[in-house]
Parts: C-alpha cells; sequence; structure tokens
C-alpha cells in the first residue's frame, strides 16, 4: 500500500479540508521550494502545533540532510561522508557540514528551518534590548544555544540554532507568561546576541598560546605615535590568539577581512584558504573588528589614522611554547574595503638549521637527478611556478646542499624567509636603492662562489645573473613561469641572447604544490566519471583511489600537508643547441618531452595519485589544464582496457 503524503493525513485527520488543500497547492506552485505545511500554516488554515503533531506522529518531517541535496547545495556522497563524521566527532550533522566548509553557516540554518516550518531571521537586522534578559534563564539561553530577540504584544519571539523540544518551550512560556514564537538563526550570530543581551563575558579557550613580543617591538606594546587611544586587553588577547593559532596550524598567511557584520578571520593552510574555530573567542571578534585591526597596524607601526590608502609594514614576534622559543616575521598589507580595512600577515617562520629535498617531499629519483647536476661548478638554476608553488624552499634546500666549508654563498632575497648558518643573505630595499640589479652587480665583486637571486624580473637582472654563471658562479634563481620549458621563451622574450642562455642554462625545474591526503582519514573513493574522462582513465580501469573523508585532524579537508609534483629539465647537448633558433614553447616542449622518456608535471602528478598521496580533483585543480590535455593520452595508454 503506498505511503500516504501530508496533505492526506492532515484531510484525513480533519484538521483543513479539501478545498483547502486544493488551494494551498495552487499557492506552493507559485513557490515550489516552500513546504505544503509551511504554506498551510501561513494562510491561516492550519495551527503549527497541529502541523508539528501530524509530521512527528507519521514520521513526515524531512530530514536535514535530505533538504540539502533537494536544494543541490551537497550530494549523497558529502552527506554520507558528514553523516559518518557526525558519529565519530558526535556533533549536529549541520556543524559537521559547515566545519567541512562545504556548506555556509546560513545555508544550514536556513535548511534546518525550513525542516521545522520556522522563520529565519538575520540578527544582524535586529535591535538587540538589555531588558530581554529578564524573560529567560541566562543558564538554559547558553546551554540551547537560544536568544530572546523581541517582545511584542504579550509575545516573546525567540531565536534558536536548533529547535526546542515542546517540554522546552513550554516551560519558557511558564517562565516568562508569555507565548513563544520560535524563529531559526546562525549559531554564530546567537553567541554574540547573548554576549549582547545578557552582558556575559565569554570566557576564552582553555588552549594556551604563550608568546612574547621581540625586543625592538617593545615600544608599541599598547600605543601607536598616532593615536592616543589605548587598545584593551580583550583586543590583545584576541590578536595574539588569531596570529598563534595560525603559527600552530601551518598556516602561510592570515585574512582578516572587513564585512558589513564585522571580521571574517581566515587562514591560507596546504594553499587554502579555511576557517579555523578559535572556540568561545569567535564571538569576540565581530564586535572588536576594528580594534583588532588597529592592534595589528599598531604592532608594525603603520598609520593607524590612515584607513583610505594601503599600505605595507611587517613586524617581529618570538614565540613560545614550553622552553622553545622561535623568531618568526611577519608581513602585513592593509587595503581599504567598502565595510573597512581588509588585512593579509604573511607569516615567515624563520627556521634555523637546513632543509633537505627529502624533506621536502621530494621522489628519490628527482632528488638523484638534481644532486647531479649541482656537482657542475657553473651554470645557471631556474625554479618556475606561480606564487605559493614551493619555489623558495627548494631553493634553499639546495642552498643547504651546496654550502660547504670551501665555499662562499651570497642571497639576495625579497624577503628573507628561512636563516642559514654559513650563508651571507641580503634583503632587497627598494628605498634606500638596493634593488636585485644594484646588489648583484655588487655581489660580484665579493667573490662568491654560489649567489641565489630570490627573482628574475627584468632584463637587467637576467643578463647580469647568466653572465654571472657564464663566468664561473653557480647562480639559482626563481621565475614565474608555467611550466620549466617556457622559462627559457620567457627569458628570450625579456631580450635575452639565445647563445649566452644555450651556453649557461644547468637546469630549470617546474613544480606545484599539491595536498597530501590526511593519513588519519584515509579512505577509498571512487572519482566521477568527469573526472575520470579528463585524465583519459577508462571506467574499468581498476586502479583504486584514495580520499581524505576528512576529520578534526586536518579540519575536516582531507588533506594535511603539501607535496611538490615537478617536470625536471636538464638541457642536453641537442635541446642546447635547439635554443639558438629561438623556438616557440610548443616546438620545445615538443622536443624536451613528447621525443624523451621525461615526465611533464602532469605525469609525476598522476604517479602521486597511483601511491594514494593524492587526487585527481588536486591534480585538476593546480596543474596547467593544457598539460592534463596533452598527457591524456599518454595516461590512457597505460591501461589500455586492462587495469592498473
Amino acid at each position: 500500500m503506498p505511503e500516504k503524503k501530508l496533505g492526506e493525513l492532515l484531510v484525513e485527520s480533519r484538521l483543513i479540508t479539501t478545498e483547502q488543500f486544493s488551494e494551498a497547492l495552487e499557492m506552493q506552485r507559485m513557490n515550489p521550494s516552500q513546504p505544503i505545511g509551511q504554506l498551510l500554516c501561513q494562510m491561516g488554515l492550519l495551527k503549527k502545533d497541529d502541523l508539528d503533531f501530524v509530521l512527528d506522529h507519521n514520521n513526515k518531517r524531512l530530514k536535514l540532510g535530505e533538504i540539502l541535496v533537494s536544494q543541490n547545495l551537497i550530494n549523497e556522497d558529502r552527506l554520507n561522508n558528514a553523516l559518518n563524521i557526525c558519529k565519530l566527532e558526535k556533533i549536529p550533522l549541520g556543524r559537521a557540514l559547515v566545519r567541512q566548509h562545504l556548506i555556509e553557516e546560513e545555508q544550514m540554518s536556513r535548511a534546518v528551518a525550513s525542516q521545522h516550518d520556522l522563520k529565519f531571521v538575520n540578527l544582524a537586522g535586529v535591535r538587540l534590548d538589555h531588558e530581554l534578559s529578564g524573560f529567560i534563564n541566562v543558564s538554559f539561553a547558553k546551554r540551547h544555544r537560544i536568544v530572546p530577540i523581541r517582545y511584542r504584544d504579550n509575545s516573546l519571539t525567540i531565536a534558536m540554532a536548533y529547535p526546542l523540544l515542546r517540554d522546552e518551550l513550554a516551560q519558557i512560556e511558564s517562565w516568562s507568561k508569555m507565548r513563544i514564537i520560535p524563529v531559526i538563526a546562525k549559531e554564530s550570530d546567537i553567541l554574540i546576541a547573548q554576549q549582547k543581551i545578557f552582558n556575559l563575558h565569554v570566557a576564552s579557550s582553555n588552549e594556551e598560546h604563550n608568546y612574547d613580543l621581540s625586543e625592538d617591538q617593545i615600544k608599541i606594546s599598547g600605543q601607536s605615535k598616532y593615536v592616543s587611544d589605548f587598545i584593551s586587553a580583550d583586543v590583545d588577547f584576541l590578536v595574539k590568539r588569531i596570529i598563534t593559532t595560525g603559527i600552530r596550524d601551518g598556516a602561510s598567511d592570515i585574512h582578516l577581512e572587513s564585512t558589513e557584520l564585522g571580521m571574517n578571520v581566515r587562514y591560507r593552510i596546504d594553499g587554502i584558504l579555511q576557517k579555523i574555530e578559535l572556540g568561545t573567542d569567535d564571538t569576540l571578534i565581530n564586535p572588536n573588528s576594528r580594534q583588532i585591526i588597529s592592534k595589528v597596524k599598531i604592532m608594525c607601526d603603520m598609520d593607524i589614522a590612515e584607513r583610505r590608502r594601503p599600505q605595507d609594514s611587517s613586524f617581529k614576534m618570538k614565540v613560545t611554547k614550553g622552553s622553545t622559543i622561535r623568531n618568526v616575521d611577519f608581513r602585513v598589507s592593509t587595503i581599504p574595503t567598502q565595510y573597512g580595512e581588509n588585512v593579509v600577515i604573511r607569516i615567515l617562520d624563520k627556521r634555523s638549521g637546513t632543509v633537505s629535498l627529502e624533506a621536502l617531499g621530494y621522489a628519490p629519483e628527482h632528488v638523484s637527478v638534481l644532486y647531479q647536476a649541482l656537482e657542475k661548478p657553473t651554470g645557471i638554476f631556474l625554479v618556475t611556478g606561480p606564487t605559493g608553488s614551493g619555489k623558495s624552499s627548494t631553493l634553499y634546500a639546495i642552498l643547504s646542499r651546496i654550502n660547504t666549508p670551501g665555499t662562499k654563498t651570497l642571497t639576495i632575497e625579497d624577503p628573507i624567509e628561512y636563516a642559514i648558518d654559513g650563508i651571507t643573505q641580503t634583503e632587497v630595499n627598494d628605498v634606500i636603492g638596493n634593488s636585485f640589479v644594484r646588489l648583484l652587480r655588487a655581489f660580484l665583486r665579493q667573490d662568491p662562489d654560489n649567489i641565489m637571486v630570490g627573482e628574475i624580473r627584468d632584463l637587467e637582472t637576467a643578463t647580469i645573473s647568466l653572465r654571472a654563471a657564464l663566468t664561473g658562479h653557480t647562480v639559482l634563481s626563481t621565475l614565474h613561469t608555467n611550466d620549466s620549458t617556457s622559462a627559457v621563451t620567457r627569458l628570450i622574450d625579456m631580450g635575452v641572447e639565445p647563445s649566452l642562455l644555450a651556453t649557461t642554462i644547468r637546469c630549470v625545474l617546474a613544480q606545484r604544490l599539491v595536498r597530501h591526503i590526511c593519513h588519519r582519514c584515509r579512505t577509498h573513493y571512487t572519482p566521477s566519471d568527469q573526472i575520470l574522462k579528463e585524465f583519459g582513465i577508462p571506467g574499468n580501469s581498476g586502479m583504486k583511489f584514495i580520499q581524505g573523508k576528512g576529520c578534526s585532524a586536518c579540519n575536516f579537508t582531507g588533506f594535511s600537508g603539501r607535496l611538490p609534483i615537478v617536470e625536471l629539465w636538464i638541457p642536453n647537448r641537442e635541446e642546447l643547441l635547439l635554443l639558438n633558433r629561438r623556438p616557440d614553447n610548443p616546438t620545445l616542449r615538443e622536443t624536451v618531452f613528447v621525443e624523451s622518456s621525461r615526465l611533464t608535471m602532469a605525469e609525476d602528478g598522476f604517479r602521486r595519485v597511483q601511491a594514494g598521496e593524492t587526487t585527481l580533483e588536486e591534480l585538476l585543480r593546480v596543474v596547467p589544464f593544457e598539460q592534463i590535455e596533452a598527457g591524456r593520452e599518454k595516461i590512457s595508454r597505460l591501461f589500455d582496457g586492462k587495469g592498473a
């Protein structure tokens, strides 16, 4: 016997008539996303209590996951993954989805409102009165994540993150002697509203983040020379909390983004911007957003009164954890926006000691070839890729390898990111005229064996670097190009003579960083047919794929850490001769990769997928698509219908 629909149950229960149900169906055609029960209540044809009774008694209420899937906010796979996390972490489904960054908090709250036929309210537009605190017990409100937001005509409107049980609503009615109107709001907004209405002092997280400002910053511990306003202890603590959370979780940047409601704090971890929960401290950020930005500007001695123009500066800190003290530099950039200022804090953690290519995650075969190339006494070594692709880390690893007691190594950097003992490191300072070109000319008079130029940006820097390589020095540098071969064509386009390149180029390494699958939540999965098609992988390949399902260890992203994928080009004699003909990049790539056994970046990335270290989706995000297209036929030949 087919299961009865809600309308039939309501008619059978004599709560509405057939004509009233037909009228509601007509209204629903104009607003298909609105549940029929909610429409009947809005039309005054059905009481909310009667609707709730029928829905719950007959198990007709849609589940939250079903609503989100029907609204195309998530798919079935992500829902099932989130449900597993709910069981492991013992948290509500909505909170798990938000923590996984699969939906926004407001989308989740609106779905909860739809599920229970309640109105969603944005508390940002609601005027909150301290007198409302007398209607509800503060402990009850904190425990159940609720807050009173309006009192009118003997009715009290209560905002809730999740609907209360009938007994709990009856308890509030008994306390307040009023009719209760429940509505749904974002949990974060409710916590802020509770603080305003109940005058709560929000306790900070139990997690300790102890650090001290470095010696040259003590002068700014509270006031700026530009203002006389004192920064409160709460704001001091919040700035410390935000920064040390970024250091603890290995963030490269901290983004403080002004919004209409206050401030959004996000961290770039493993190349992806993420929201990290700061516990109860989250509720203090929005009301103190302007003071937080002012505090950061004070720390790096910016003009706190200037909010209309971009500013750049820096500050230093000593981060103390137990008995360990680390020196960390921070670069700060501000820009004006429609809601205030946005601040980006780049974390430059100057780790002492050496960094090896093996520690960075390079494959053993690549390490062996690179070390052989480094044994040659002269030439230029180029590392290419976009910003954030790990070029500087690779150069530091190479510097550590060639840094021996019998050699002198000089570097020009912007900025100095890691301190290496035994190497003379110099920072670019355009304000006083210390540009790459000027410092490079001076370096050549210092009798160096090895020179590292942070980046080749113009013809003059390129020419001097190449001539230094020609006259017996080992030169290391970076370029912003998509692949290894285009580094050469870029230099030729700059105006460098091909003959000079052919004489000095020793090695070109193009790289990207792909996220590593989290070790704690690894699981088998099947990529979509579209993803497999992009790589030319047949559906019956038999290849097993791994992904991270998301856990607290990886902030529910499924990834933890990053690995390099590279294409390594050490030119042979024929390829160097080809440079004199000024080849275009497609022609050069045909010779270097198609006609040889060298692996392209896409193919090296596919090896990482086969090893269960990353995913196909991650390769699509990182690798230039033209390389994936070019390697599709080669990858498909690996299977040839026989399986992996």
